[in-house]
């Protein structure tokens, strides 16, 4: 007698997908987490200033920051989906060229 429900074995590149995806979803998690705690420093930092020179220092650096943060993770985006499986010709070859 066969079992009711048949067993389902992963195909190689579905396995990797789901990887993948458990990869991205962590990276982008952490990314949020990072932004907010950078945020709520600069707000911390805003509120302990005491001249002008230090609103436009903490303001300076905070955007600083947050373009290099941001660059960052969209470079690691970009690296995470050419690396991805199952992704076209085209896709790895733009991400090629935006890395």
């Amino acid at each position: 007698m066969s079992a009711p429900f048949p067993t389902l074995i992963p195909e190689p590149g579905l396995s990797a997908a789901g990887d993948s995806l458990v990869e991205w979803q962590r990276g982008i998690t952490e990314f949020a987490f990072l932004r907010l705690n950078r945020n709520l420093q600069c707000c911390q930092d805003l509120m302990g200033a005491r001249t002008p020179a230090d609103l436009h220092k903490v303001q300076q650096d905070w955007a600083l920051q947050f373009s290099s943060d941001y660059r960052d993770e969209i470079r690691r985006q970009i690296e995470l989906l050419a690396s991805a499986p199952a992704t076209s010709d085209e896709v790895q070859e733009t991400a090629a060229l935006v890395a």
